[in-house]
């Protein structure tokens, strides 16, 4: 059986933080897994739009179950509810799960004013972006678990994460 755990929240949410600290957590625990993060997907210029990183991410997913992973934990910034569901429909999952990290837009913007290049010329478009998503990547449909991360380091989210994919049966 494939499971799924999907993260998502806006750009600063701790996604990637969170989904290095659950890889790390099953690793120690022997689980196989894979672990994605998508926007890793999109590097290069202009930006890939998000229904290309989507048919991407199948593809890459599609490599992993060939080699037998059956556990998945993919890290995307949804900024709909279709494309979340687009997001679950790649991933096959028979069991899935969906959770939102969520942070202020005054947390999120300073996490990236320190995290990105102050040369990167997208740093200021990437800041308000994350500002206007950091109220509406929570409301989506479909999110299973909303989590804060403000002021939280990003093991003790992942602990709280692996107990909810416990709990629902995807771990």
């Amino acid at each position: 059986m494939t499971r799924a755990l999907v993260l998502i929240g806006a750009p600063g949410a701790g996604k990637s933080a969170v989904l290095d600290a659950i890889g790390t957590r099953l690793e120690a625990e022997g689980v196989e897994h894979g672990a994605i993060e998508s926007e890793e997907l999109a590097r290069g210029f202009p930006v890939l739009a998000n229904a290309l990183l989507i048919e991407q991410l199948g593809a890459v997913l599609a490599v992993q179950r060939r080699a037998g992973r059956r556990l998945f934990m993919l890290a995307f910034t949804a900024e709909s509810a279709a494309e979340l569901r687009e997001v679950r429909a790649v991933a096959a999952a028979e069991e899935a799960m969906v959770v939102c990290l969520r942070a202020s837009a005054e947390v999120l913007a300073a996490r990236l004013r320190e995290r990105e290049p102050d040369l990167w010329p997208g740093k200021a478009a990437l800041i308000a972006h994350a500002r206007s998503l950091a109220s509406q990547v929570p409301e989506l449909d479909g999110v299973d678990l909303t989590l804060d991360t403000d002021g939280r380091a990003a093991e003790d989210v992942a602990v709280e994460v692996c107990r909810a994919m416990r709990e629902r049966a995807i771990l």
